[in-house]
């Protein structure tokens, strides 16, 4: 007996040490919190009133009417007829305007914005009222997406026990623990309560915690129902309260204690609840919200009130109901409370926090070796809507393939699950808006984006033909899109070995002008074209445009026989789409520790890596694929803004791609299995509709306006007859082309 008491004393020491320990290091460590970039009304954006309306609801603004004030944090929707009378000073034109709307984002109910649709659904203006003054644009603060405490993924906001409202505090302490403020850590009376209903019940039906204790379970020990943990539970209870006093254990049990999920984030604690449920910061709880979030601490998931409100509502009504009962609320305060609805489920601004993304930003942060000790506000380059549409239509898509292909559905069968990614970048910056690595996060963590590396196929051609027009002709002019060259069956024998390669279709179009053999993806045209300009020629050009890989001067490199992750080909067509100006794609804005200094910001220059008139005029041959080349399906798809872009397709369809931008954004994406299994999809059947499908819900708030050319280029329209003469061969319609040809370049190569 003796022995069995001295042992239990050391090991109530070893326990006290602990926390001790535990303590030192202070309750919470400062977390790393991830943030979206700016979101933005902007001027010449394309967005519908109703589409507007959305937007400000998933901001979840409070929606205001013309007779009341506009306090901060609300919005209204004002007719054009009352729009344009009530701000006659600012000359609207009453025949353009289709709506209006005020939005107050300050602390002071005279900061107001006034965003003004017209009948085209353009944004037409932005004005601040309090100077007024035409903006740009109207920005949102960022949004916190993903938070982590320990490498755990966690949303939590820390609250003081004083900025909890009395009726939380009472409604928590009445359902869980209502001697709290009168035991020292552990309740006898609670636990033999406990032990007897477990006994008449045959089963664990309560587990008789004090709040201490929950404190020390959820902190401390791991969940696991062992008699060991239990009464290493109620040692350290008694340990703590001696410790601590009750205001500190009942502060922190709030900021501790799980309150359900968003998504693959545990959401902990009362500050985040509030959050999560009521879209309220916890202070601003009336009694009905605080008796929901203490009835949801038993089981957050059997008592949501989203999904179970049958249930929340019941155990609410329980809450009350102990409150009642130990005189913490009047009878009439019960009856409201038991009257008031229980919260709806807001509208989401992502179905999931965006956890390719994220997990490229952790890389990141591990690569740089950044301290993340002192907790870090990491502000990234993501865009919300972007990455809401690619992470929804990519998993949408992927399932649709697999529905509509017997071949794709039949694999399925199998086992073999079908992938595609997506990477969306903003070209004025070289900021990637949005980053989707798979079908779904919660199967496979494998990020496709920038981990897989892939056989580029086709999408490597336009750099083959940018070579060729740093390059002369063997008759010493320089090439240009009009530049002839013979597609046409050729051997080439090379260390032993002979290549012959194949057109897709298996047939030959004779001599074709170079704009042509890009656009049609010819592979004869274009493996000679290499051979011709030399293939070292094409290993430097795909250098300078970032492609880090290893890539070696074979003739099968002019069609891509090699691999590269789709980062880097995102990286080396946002350098062509930007005319030749190369800059590192980025995740991240800018990163603050917890104490507001600034550990990093991005202000990486770009890298003229070719002249601009050359990019230019590939961009414009680029143009030629959406228009009436390998991807002119996109047309019929519904879309038919200006863009340029290139289908790709390997050896045996293992890997279908698709890269295409606008003036304003480049959108890149892959599908193939991870095993290499062949699809039977191209770049155009398999990648382009998934393409066309973002491009459609969100490149479509852009205008659909034409890339600005630079100096030393100038458009030209070659007419039907002339091309004929070009290529004689060719077998079906031709129509007039439009190009962008430098200078330098001779109309027509005689």
């Amino acid at each position: 007996m003796t022995l069995s008491i001295i042992g239990l004393i050391f090991w109530a020491l070893s326990l006290d040490k602990d926390i001790q320990n535990r303590l030192a290091q202070g309750w919470f460590l400062p977390p790393i919190e991830i943030y979206s970039a700016h979101q933005s009304f902007k001027k010449g954006m394309i967005l519908s009133p109703q589409k507007i309306e959305r937007k400000l609801q998933q901001f979840q603004l409070r929606q205001r009417q013309m007779d009341q004030p506009l306090l901060d944090g609300d919005w209204l929707e004002m007719p054009a007829s009352s729009c344009v009378n009530s701000y006659s000073h600012l000359e609207l034109n009453s025949e353009q305007v289709a709506a209006c709307f005020l939005v107050n984002l300050a602390d002071s109910i005279e900061a107001e914005t006034l965003i003004v649709v017209d009948t085209e659904n353009v944004i037409a203006r932005i004005v601040d009222l309090t100077i007024p003054q035409d903006v740009e644009s109207l920005n949102f603060p960022p949004v916190l997406f993903a938070q982590y405490y320990n490498e755990q993924p966690i949303l939590r906001s820390l609250v003081q026990v004083g900025q909890v409202p009395l009726q939380c505090l009472q409604a928590v302490t009445a359902i869980e623990d209502s001697q709290f403020l009168e035991h020292k850590g552990v309740s006898l009376t609670g636990t033999l309560r406990a032990v007897y209903r477990n006994l008449t019940k045959a089963r664990f039906a309560e587990g008789g915690s004090t709040i201490t204790q929950q404190l020390v379970k959820n902190y401390f020990l791991s969940g696991e129902k062992t008699i060991r943990r239990k009464l290493t539970e109620q040692i350290m209870a008694i340990l703590l309260e001696a410790r601590s006093d009750k205001d500190t254990i009942l502060q922190n049990y709030l900021n501790v204690i799980y309150m359900g999920a968003n998504g693959p984030f545990q959401v902990r604690g009362f500050g985040a609840a509030s959050k999560h449920y009521f879209n309220k910061d916890l202070e601003t709880l009336n009694l009905s919200e605080c008796a929901l979030l203490a009835a949801m601490i038993n089981s957050p998931g059997r008592y949501n009130p989203f999904s179970k409100p049958e249930n929340a509502q019941q155990r609410r009504e329980l809450v009350l109901q102990k409150m009642l009962e130990l005189n913490m609320i009047a009878k009439e305060e019960f009856d409201s409370a038991l009257q008031s609805p229980l919260p709806q489920k807001p509208p989401k601004r992502l179905t999931e926090p965006a956890p390719y993304f994220v997990q490229a930003i952790n890389k990141q942060l591990a690569n740089w070796n950044i301290d993340a000790e002192k907790g870090l506000k990491v502000y990234t380059t993501l865009d919300i809507d972007a990455q809401e549409a690619a992470q929804t239509l990519t998993y949408k898509y992927v399932n649709d393939l697999e529905s509509w292909y017997e071949s794709l559905k039949k694999k399925k069968a199998e086992g073999k699950e079908l992938q595609a990614a997506m990477i969306v970048v903003d070209l004025s910056s070289a900021e990637v808006l949005a980053l989707v690595g798979g079908r779904t996060f919660k199967d496979t963590q494998f990020n496709r984006i920038t981990d897989a590396h892939r056989q580029v196929g086709s999408i490597m051609k336009p750099f083959v033909y940018l070579a060729a027009l740093e390059s002369m002709t063997e008759s010493g002019d320089m090439y240009s899109p009009l530049t002839v060259i013979n597609d046409s069956p050729f051997e080439y024998k090379y260390e032993g070995q002979s290549w012959s390669p194949q057109n897709y279709d298996g047939t030959f179009n004779g001599p074709v002008p170079l704009f042509y053999a890009l656009k049609s993806s010819l592979n004869s045209a274009t493996a000679q074209l290499g051979l011709k300009i030399g293939l070292s020629s094409i290993v430097d050009v795909a250098r300078r445009f970032g492609i880090e890989s290893s890539i070696q001067a074979l003739p099968s490199l002019t069609l891509g026989a090699f691999e590269l992750t789709p980062w880097e080909v995102a990286r080396a067509y946002t350098a062509i789409a930007n005319f030749g100006k190369l800059k590192p794609l980025s995740l991240i804005r800018k990163i603050l520790n917890s104490n507001g200094t600034l550990l990093y910001e991005n202000n990486n220059e770009p890298q003229l890596v070719t002249g601009e008139e050359n990019a230019a005029t590939l961009v414009g041959m680029m143009k030629q694929t959406l228009i009436s080349g390998t991807a002119k399906g996109s047309q019929k798809m519904g879309f038919t803004a200006p863009a340029a872009g290139k289908t790709g397709t390997t050896s045996d369809t293992k890997d279908a791609w698709f890269a295409g931008f606008t003036p304003q954004i480049l959108t890149l994406v892959w599908v193939g299995y991870d095993d290499n299994t062949p699809m039977g999809l191209t770049g155009a059947s398999g990648a382009l509709p998934l393409w066309v499908q973002f491009m459609k819900a969100y490149g479509s708030r852009y205008q659909p306006v034409d890339f600005t050319w630079p100096e030393g280029t100038h458009t030209v329209v070659i007419r039907s007859d002339e091309l004929s003469r070009l290529m004689p061969q060719v077998e079906g319609p031709i129509e007039d082309v439009e190009l962008i040809l430098r200078s330098s370049d001779e109309t027509f190569d005689r």
